[in-house]
């Protein structure tokens, strides 16, 4: 073929490998292509002698598809095909201004969005866009209702954790390490659910229990700090003060199957009041961050922050204070403000991590769970626990 209008790449795109019999269907690309060359080999509207014949032998194509495109081409600038890529069921095309009209509760499942919403008729429709992006899952928890006072604390409680000295040119927080979280929380023997990953072959396994509300439960109440590291990211203090389980222990007054009459039994204290917690806090918390507190630091004010739960002493309590200020040490009771759990450790992530940990063990008594939950405890590296206190 002869050189048209200086378009040798054009010539190479349409270009066939042989005349052949077969009829031979020109894509887009090659009609544009083709365009192209009409044009530049045009003058008024009207092709030079000889340039359809060229191209369509060129193509392998008949002359008369050549004069399809011109003819197209003048009176529609469009030289495409009307044939579709994939000859089909054309795809179903959702109005999503619809889809944001539909209230929240049908759009817990896709089933629901469908039907009554009248949006699409399949949910398969919809998993297609699922798995396309254009939808996403979602799982939402709620979150405690926050009113103006409750805001106002928060953002009070947050600003006073900035430095001072810092906060005219480049505010930075305070490291936080003299401050000691605490928090309680329930303990199940055996979840009421759990997955498991089994061969084909095996069968299911079979639990049982007298009744799901009564599963064998223990609160714990954790007291974490802040990890520190030196320079080179060694491990000066882990952080961990204690997670003590809230018992007592009991003389059984009669024999059973378990054990013998006055054998001492352990039990969990279900009822959480004020003096359980004033005695747990005195008892258990102080003497704990006392021994295991770093003694270079034994000096500075050491701040306990627990929730605003009503069982909870209060900040200037007489009993704890007093005990609070013996050996050398300045230790202060605080409250982290209302309705915000997400600005205490333990139940921003440390629960969670703990609990990874537990279901992985078997319990069958409360020893048993008390056990287990605190070798989880011991078990969380302290590296870990630090990028808890990093989301603060």
């Amino acid at each position: 073929m002869k050189e048209i209008g200086g378009r040798k790449q054009e010539e190479k795109i349409i270009q066939q490998e042989g005349p052949s019999k077969r009829r031979v269907f020109l894509d887009n690309n090659q009609r544009k292509v083709i365009s192209r060359i009409l044009i530049n080999s045009s003058k008024n509207d009207k092709l030079d002698n000889g340039v359809a014949k060229q191209v369509a032998l060129s193509c392998s194509v008949s002359i008369d598809v050549i004069y399809r495109i011109w003819k197209q081409l003048k009176l529609t600038s469009d030289v495409c095909h009307l044939k579709a890529k994939i000859c089909s069921r054309k795809r179903i095309e959702i109005d999503f201004e619809k889809v944001r009209d539909v209230s929240l509760p049908k759009w817990r499942t896709l089933r629901g969005l469908a039907y009554p919403s009248g949006v699409v008729k399949s949910k398969t429709t919809l998993t297609k866009y699922l798995r396309e992006g254009v939808l996403r899952r979602h799982s939402n928890a709620l979150k405690p209702q926050l009113k103006d006072n409750n805001k106002k604390a928060r953002l009070k409680f947050c600003l006073s954790m900035l430095e001072e000295s810092s906060i005219s040119h480049d505010p930075v927080f305070k490291s936080m390490h003299n401050v000691v979280h605490i928090d309680e929380k329930w303990f199940y023997m055996s979840p009421k659910s759990s997955k498991f990953y089994l061969l084909a072959t095996e069968d299911d396994p079979y639990r049982t229990c007298k009744n799901k509300n009564y599963i064998g439960k223990v609160m714990f109440l954790v007291v974490m700090d802040n990890p520190r590291f030196d320079d080179e990211g060694n491990e000066k203090f882990n952080g961990k003060i204690g997670v003590f389980p809230l018992v007592t222990e009991v003389v059984a007054k009669r024999s059973s199957a378990n054990r013998a009459s006055r054998t001492l039994e352990t039990k969990p204290i279900t009822s959480i009041t004020e003096e359980v917690s004033r005695m747990f806090l005195i008892n258990k918390v102080l003497p704990a961050v006392k021994e295991k507190w770093p003694r270079e630091d034994v000096g500075e004010t050491i701040y306990i922050q627990q929730a605003n739960a009503q069982s909870h002493i209060s900040i200037d309590d007489e009993k704890f204070c007093r005990v609070a200020i013996e050996d050398g040490f300045d230790v202060h009771l605080t409250c982290q403000p209302p309705n915000s759990p997400d600005l205490n450790i333990l139940d921003l992530g440390f629960f969670s991590a703990i609990q990874s940990l537990w279901q992985k063990e078997v319990s069958m008594t409360v020893d048993d769970l008390i056990e287990v939950v605190q070798k989880s405890y011991e078990a969380l590296s302290s590296k870990d626990s630090n990028k808890n206190f990093l989301t603060l």
